[in-house]
């Protein structure tokens, strides 16, 4: 990402993003005057005075983003109004734009400024014939208002790495069913391993067999595809890990409490856990994170057929402990239950999964805000401020003892479904059965944030890639 100390009044860019801060002091600056026009005549029209485009001039295009200083922080603000300002470039077919870096920016913001244009420039066209692809933005800097700071340099080109992290989980989310299958989530992993200097292990199912991944291999049972379990390791400096652990339901029908077809296209999406793990793993390997990361991902189908596991039936997973399935459609939690036993026996200093685990998260939160769940009031407030920072905002919700009588069942020692109320709460529960109180664990549902349905900020529709960006900026506090 290129520095420059000087914003540009000739064309010499085809665009400049200015972000617009309500509280920001008078300037004479040719590109303020404009900008202040601008919105004087915008907000005389009566029309609303958000997110906001201005025309060309003279100079470069200004994409003026007009911000409330009070609504988040400086950081992310910064970051929204350059994945506003690149996506309006992109659209407009440019090939050059520049960020203008307010006066004594911090580092976040700096990091901030080079995620959000690399961020709002992704497109996944992979799919599509050459004329129905668009360009991206060739050339994108950030332009200081006087001299740069020294860290701003290292600042922008962490940010670069963690966007276009982020960008390659974006598309291993977009891809359909029939080309993101289990194999192919552990295709990417060792190619990731082999490009990136970190370890992978892959087992099939005989592996599964011998070490007793029941709830894994129950979750498979209706697919002709094998599950698979990927184990990634970044060693850093060495020490006990911190584990992630990501959900790969690679096509999610449901099963034989088969979802209704409307709608059940977007279950490609049912890996973004797995895909963000990948992400995670990569990002520390580039970023030479001195954490030891475990990365963890058990893949498989959710399919129905005459072989797949049914409702009703009891089922034993790598815990021992005896799991009646009320519903097949909670595949999720099976699968993450036996990857949490999994990750216990590592010694971890802290465990951290994320899934598309339930509808209800959306419900209760929309798509604004990463479910929270942790018995660990340490390791959430940990997580809240990550998310704040990296404006992947997560909210906690309890995980108090009076949700655990919805998981009882009559049979079995917990059932994997406790009805309608409380959903992602119990689901959340459900999890906790299969960590040990000793261990720090929490449970991020990503389900309403994994994928957007309109461009917003640095977000283009589709998917997302959320918890990368999340989960490294808690790692990078941990030193």
């Amino acid at each position: 990402m290129e520095i420059r100390s000087e914003v540009p009044a000739a064309r010499e860019l085809d665009a400049l993003v200015v972000p617009w801060f309500d509280d920001a002091p008078e300037s004479e600056e040719w590109w303020a005057n404009a900008a202040r026009r601008w919105f004087e005549a915008r907000d005389a029209t009566g029309e609303p005075s958000g997110w906001a485009l201005s025309g060309s001039l003279d100079g470069p295009d200004l994409f003026v983003v007009r911000i409330d200083a009070s609504a988040r922080s400086r950081a992310e603000s910064i970051r929204r109004a350059a994945g506003v300002g690149v996506r309006a470039a992109r659209e407009a077919g440019l090939s050059s734009i520049g960020c203008l870096m307010p006066a004594a920016s911090d580092t976040a913001s700096w990091q901030a400024a080079a995620e959000g244009l690399a961020l709002g420039d992704w497109r996944y066209d992979g799919l599509r014939d050459a004329e129905g692809r668009t360009k991206p933005v060739a050339t994108r800097v950030l332009c200081a208002e006087g001299s740069p700071p020294p860290e701003a340099a290292d600042a922008a080109a962490r940010g670069e790495v963690l966007a276009q992290v982020q960008n390659e989980t974006r598309e291993l989310v977009t891809l359909p069913g029939n080309v993101a299958t289990p194999s192919h989530l552990a295709a990417v992993a060792e190619r990731l391993a082999t490009e990136h200097g970190f370890r992978t292990q892959v087992w099939g199912p005989d592996k599964l067999r011998e070490e007793g991944f029941g709830a894994l291999l129950a979750v498979a049972k209706g697919s002709e595809e094998d599950p698979c379990f990927i184990v990634m390791e970044h060693t850093g400096d060495g020490g006990d890990p911190y584990v992630v652990v990501g959900k790969g339901v690679t096509f999610d029908t449901g099963g034989i409490s088969i979802k209704p077809s409307s709608g059940m296209e977007d279950m490609k999406y049912d890996m973004a856990g797995a895909a963000a793990v990948l992400g995670i793993m990569t990002a520390a390997a580039r970023l030479r994170l001195p954490q030891r990361v475990i990365g963890l991902v058990p893949a498989t189908e959710n399919m129905p057929s005459g072989t797949a596991v049914k409702p009703g039936d009891v089922i034993r997973g790598l815990s021992g402990k005896s799991i009646e399935v009320i519903n097949t459609d909670a595949e999720g939690r099976l699968i993450l239950s036996d990857a949490l036993t999994y990750a216990q026996r590592l010694s971890p200093k802290a465990i951290v999964d994320m899934a598309t685990l339930t509808g209800a998260c959306v419900i209760a939160l929309g798509h604004d805000a990463v479910a929270l769940m942790s018995p660990s009031d340490g390791l959430a407030e940990e997580l809240l401020q990550a998310g704040t920072a990296t404006g992947e905002r997560t909210w906690r919700l309890p995980l108090w003892r009076e949700y655990r009588r919805h998981m009882d069942s009559d049979i079995a020692d917990i059932k994997n479904a406790g009805g309608r109320a409380a959903a992602a709460i119990t689901a959340g529960w459900f999890l906790r059965e299969f960590v040990d109180d000793s261990v720090r664990w929490a449970h991020l549902d990503i389900a309403g944030t994994a994928w957007a349905d309109e461009a917003r900020g640095c977000q283009p529709k589709g998917a997302t890639g959320v918890g990368v960006r999340l989960v490294i900026e808690w790692l990078r506090d941990r030193t």
